[in-house]
């Protein structure tokens, strides 16, 4: 999980209510001849709980009106020590075990519950708007970005962009048509280097491209962008 979307507490106090929480939880949940979470092995218990009552005297001794400097660079130690243990722990045995981990028991334990709804992914809607530079002999710089938000980047849920481009020869009309250009590659860096045979000095270039997602579904094709090839 993202740490935008991070489950463990980035505070002190809310870390050691909800690390005493999950604990708490871990051990009711695993003891017995029938325990309600089976797949816990007692050893990954047993790791849990060092981790608490390494991190819990430390976290109390800090929280003392009478602390000292040392008191707390130790519960800081004891943090970077622990919070590892419980973030390996919550994601192995809690998000990647979700038949034996209920949502309410989740949220029990200030933990959120992952929203497993996919967004539907259909035919891209955005267009993709091609900027030309000249560079190096026979050498395009294509800079790119989306119309809609003029974002540089890749929209969620697209793969690339399918680069189009066909040679000019003197005199001959530009294509209306980008399902017409012969030469076709799926681009994903911004800007985008493309590289023309010798021969192709002088020579006008129409480019054309549209957005592609993971299902392989393209997007219309954007605007008809023409250069000439230095």
């Amino acid at each position: 999980m993202p740490r935008s979307q991070d489950y463990i507490r980035a505070d002190f106090a809310g870390f050691d209510r909800q690390f005493s929480l999950i604990h708490e939880q871990v051990v009711a949940n695993t003891a017995g001849a029938s325990p309600v979470w089976p797949h816990i092995p007692a050893d990954e218990t047993a790791k849990l709980t060092a981790a608490w009552e390494d991190w819990h005297p430390k976290h109390l001794a800090a929280e003392n009106p009478e602390r000292t400097k040392r008191d707390v660079r130790e519960r800081q130690d004891a943090r970077k020590r622990t919070e590892p243990v419980v973030r390996s722990f919550c994601q192995r045995f809690f998000y990647d075990a979700p038949q034996y981990v209920s949502p309410a028991q989740l949220e029990s334990m200030m933990l959120p519950v992952r929203d497993t709804t996919k967004s539907p992914i259909g035919k891209p809607a955005m267009r993709v708007v091609i900027e030309v530079e000249p560079s190096k002999t026979r050498t395009h710089l294509l800079r790119w970005h989306v119309d809609e938000d003029e974002s540089t980047a890749l929209p969620y849920g697209m793969n690339g962009w399918v680069l189009v481009y066909t040679i000019l020869e003197q005199g001959e009309a530009v294509p209306t048509d980008a399902d017409e250009f012969g030469h076709s590659t799926l681009v994903t860096r911004n800007p985008y280097t493309v590289e023309h045979k010798p021969g192709t000095e002088g020579k006008r270039v129409a480019y054309s491209g549209a957005f592609q997602n993971g299902k392989g579904q393209k997007g219309d094709w954007g605007e008809i962008v023409v250069a000439v090839c230095p």
